[in-house]
């Protein structure tokens, strides 16, 4: 029996297919998750956790981290994310979208114990009713960077970053 892709295959097979694109060459829906996926961002960069009610369907579920489910959970954790990470600032580098999905590739700059880190990672949202409804990242460096250690040789491991 085959065994379904990984969420990173489906993540790679994504951005192979629709990274080449334009601007030009995304339907209105495509340009649409985009700027949802972009208000994400901006409610983590800036702290305002009621742009959680505008972007997330009611069971949004990160699956990095199922434990926070839906609009109210983020609308809670992201001030707080804010107040203890106020120089915090998540950047998205190479985004792609179609009509059911959005594929970034960010980098998130904060302080940890003094020190400035970079952790750089990637997340694919998918969207339904104009909300995004699921989210899968890979952050491969984040746990080690905040847990003091280095990062593995290997890049290949699927891990979150935790606020």
């Amino acid at each position: 029996m085959m065994q379904p892709p990984s969420p990173q295959e489906l993540f790679e097979r994504f951005v192979a297919a629709k990274g080449g694109e334009s601007e030009r060459g995304l339907s209105a829906r495509a340009t649409e998750n985009g700027a949802l996926v972009l208000r994400y961002f901006e409610m983590w960069n800036t702290g305002d956790g009621s742009i959680a009610d505008q972007v997330l369907g009611s069971t949004y579920l990160d699956h990095a981290h199922p434990e926070v489910l839906g609009p109210a959970a983020l609308r809670s954790l992201v001030p707080r994310f804010r107040a203890a990470n106020p120089g915090a600032a998540m950047r998205i580098e190479i985004a792609a979208a179609d009509d059911d999905y959005v594929a970034v590739r960010n980098s998130i700059s904060r302080v940890v114990d003094g020190e400035a880190t970079e952790s750089e990672g990637v997340a694919l949202f998918r969207v339904a009713g104009d909300k995004l409804v699921e989210q899968w990242s890979w952050y491969p460096d984040a746990e080690l960077e905040l847990a003091g250690a280095a990062p593995p040789a290997s890049r290949d491991v699927w891990l979150s970053f935790r606020a």
